[in-house]
């Protein structure tokens, strides 16, 4: 799925800096300590309506106001959502993305929108900035009822032992497959992608990282180091290709995702699934 045509998604991580390393987290929720200085937090994400015409709702806390009338029918500057079983078109309810939302509520606790094109098992990703200051959130998951044999993530950790071009990225789950090529790997892949989803960088996703997206999107310019991909564990061991040229540098309260397609996939529509999380540099709220 990629969020915008320039970048893509988000999971649950913490980070701090302890001299020369950083030390990255995977939480359910993000610590107190985390949400000074009103930073968004997402909750829980619901699903009603029916396929085709999905609503949801986003609970939480520090959504701010709407940027947009509430009820209207539009785009709107700070929220999205990424299909990743509609790779290349699957952009709804931003500004330039190609379907609008219906946006029923907006308040600094919930986010009501309806009218989103999607089907069951389809992995999404949510990204959502307050619109006075900046700071974002993401969601990333499966619309239910969730089809067997969808490939599933339990646990998403990150770390690094220098500095964030060598980020490790450690996806646990089930139902990946096997490794898509031959491990170790520098470049993308159909099955994997890393989305860094920071506002305030042009389209406000600050860049997208391994996916090749089955040849429905442009392969992304900054690849991903593949250390080793079995059927239940992927771990990733640093950024490369044009990171950090531009917008494509991590940086405090990123907002991240990965998205996971199984390896014998050939197409955005085969089974996949999406985490979040939040990258902490330093002194959260900095």
């Amino acid at each position: 799925m990629r969020i915008t045509t320039a970048g893509r998604r988000a999971t649950g991580a913490l980070v701090l800096v302890l001299g020369a390393t950083v030390l990255l987290g995977t939480a359910g929720t993000v610590p107190a300590a985390a949400a000074g200085g009103g930073r968004p937090l997402i909750h829980t994400v619901t699903f009603g309506g029916s396929p085709g015409d999905v609503t949801v709702v986003v609970r939480g806390q520090g959504f701010g106001g709407p940027a947009l009338p509430v009820p209207s029918t539009g785009d709107a500057p700070n929220f999205r959502i990424a299909d990743d079983a509609q790779l290349g078109q699957g952009e709804w309810g931003a500004s330039g993305d190609p379907h609008v939302l219906r946006y029923l509520v907006w308040t600094a606790h919930e986010v009501e929108v309806a009218g989103l094109g999607a089907d069951p098992g389809d992995a999404l990703v949510i990204g959502l900035h307050n619109d006075v200051t900046g700071r974002g959130a993401a969601w990333g998951g499966n619309v239910p009822p969730v089809p067997a044999g969808t490939p599933v993530i339990r646990a998403l950790g990150f770390s690094s032992l220098g500095t964030p071009r060598d980020l490790r990225i450690v996806v646990k789950g089930s139902g990946f497959g096997p490794a898509p090529v031959a491990m170790p790997y520098v470049g993308d892949l159909d099955a994997f992608s890393f989305w860094d989803g920071r506002s305030g960088c042009g389209s406000g996703t600050a860049f997208t990282a391994g996916g090749r997206y089955f040849g429905l999107a442009p392969a992304d310019a900054v690849t991903l180091h593949f250390a080793s991909w079995t059927a239940t564990k992927i771990v990733i061991t640093g950024l490369r290709g044009a990171y950090g040229a531009g917008c494509a540098q991590i940086r405090t309260g990123d907002p991240v995702a990965v998205s996971v397609w199984n390896s014998a996939d050939r197409t955005d529509t085969g089974p996949q699934t999406a985490a979040r999380g939040i990258i902490l540099y330093g002194v959260p709220g900095n």
